[in-house]
């Protein structure tokens, strides 16, 4: 029924299990062109409609401690993990969900202190 879709991540729990950047820079890229296809295709549909479909992309600069980071990972794998677990149904639309996280750099690299969104 559906066709099947790249998985790209780095979800190793070990911190000793760690890429080289250059292996982390081409799984972003990669992901990213992933991304960027999958998007594509759906806005190709004849029946796409972004609103009604909740299409969604925000990006939010948030202030975190290490101990908040690692609880807010934790609320949102428990959020997803659950989800994963769904097969298809009738009722059942897949959707792509491409959480991106990581740290923005001295001062959010120029950005005012709240988040940024879309």
């Amino acid at each position: 029924m559906g066709r099947e879709r790249a998985v790209i991540a780095d979800d190793s729990a070990d911190p000793a299990v760690r890429l080289a950047t250059e292996d982390y820079r081409r799984g972003f890229a990669a992901a990213t062109a992933v991304l960027l296809a999958e998007f594509g295709a759906y806005l190709d549909r004849g029946d796409a409609d972004p609103a009604a479909d909740l299409v969604g992309f925000r990006q939010h600069a948030l202030w975190l401690s290490r101990d908040e980071l690692v609880e807010l990972v934790g609320d949102l794998q428990a959020a997803i993990a659950p989800r994963m677990r769904n097969g298809p149904s009738p009722e059942r639309t897949q959707h792509l969900l491409s959480p991106i996280m990581f740290p923005m750099g001295e001062a959010g690299a120029g950005q005012a202190e709240g988040g940024r969104g879309a």
